[in-house]
């Protein structure tokens, strides 16, 4: 397992395989290192020893961040290897897990920590993805984890089937069940819109090939059922 540099020297990201439901999707972890020197771990993964010797060169990890309902599976065990860092999740989490121990709720304005590095915006309006996203000023680099994933011809065939009949084979964007659970739409808009007015260009998605360029256009392209409304 190795951190790769993405784009600058503030920024890695980092892959394991990962099935869930039956699919083999995997899954990215992304780091920052922020203005500070601490590090922002989003969306952890497990932290086996290679990897926490890499994470201790680059600095502290300061702050854990778990950006939905379901990136939630090594947070547990990062806590324990970094049980100074502080827990951030999405609205929802707190709620599904009272026995982990969350430092605050990702809202509206990044936190003081990381203000000067990210900015991010809750994704409202869906009745059952509670994502929050962020943008790395820097790089200029949104960071999603199920907002936008994507299929792969390196995938199983099962895996590449299912995310086909999903509508995001070799296309990022939200599986199916997630696009039709935009009920309030006006919401979801609202929130959406606020992404766009991010001046970004790559985009670094959990599950999928990361986008080098024309993250934007890609992202537009993805939502275009709620922002064409």
């Amino acid at each position: 397992m190795k951190l790769e540099t993405f784009v600058t020297d503030s920024l890695w990201v980092a892959q394991i395989p990962l099935r869930t439901y039956g699919l083999e999707i995997g899954t990215r972890m992304t780091v920052c290192r922020l203005c500070s020197g601490d590090l922002w771990v989003h969306s952890p993964i497990n932290p086996e020893r290679e990897l926490q010797q890499q994470l201790d060169l680059l600095g502290r990890v300061r702050f854990i961040i778990a950006p939905n309902r379901q990136h939630h599976f090594f947070i547990r065990d990062f806590i324990a290897a970094y049980p100074d860092a502080l827990l951030f999740g999405s609205t929802d989490l707190p709620q599904k897990f009272p026995n982990l121990p969350f430092d605050g709720v990702l809202g509206e304005q990044p936190e003081p920590g990381w203000s000067d590095d990210l900015d991010q915006v809750p994704i409202r309006g869906n009745i059952f993805h509670d994502e929050v996203v962020f943008f790395h000023r820097h790089s200029r680099t949104l960071i999603v984890t199920d907002l936008c994933i994507s299929g792969h011809p390196e995938q199983p065939p099962f895996t590449r089937f299912v995310l086909w009949l999903g509508g995001v084979y070799q296309k990022p964007g939200p599986l199916l069940d997630v696009k039709l659970a935009y009920l309030d739409k006006r919401a979801a808009r609202a929130s959406l819109e606020k992404v766009m007015t991010w001046d970004f260009e790559r985009m670094i998605l959990a599950h999928g090939h990361l986008v080098n360029s024309g993250a934007k256009q890609v992202f537009y392209r993805a939502y275009r059922f709620l922002f064409e409304r």
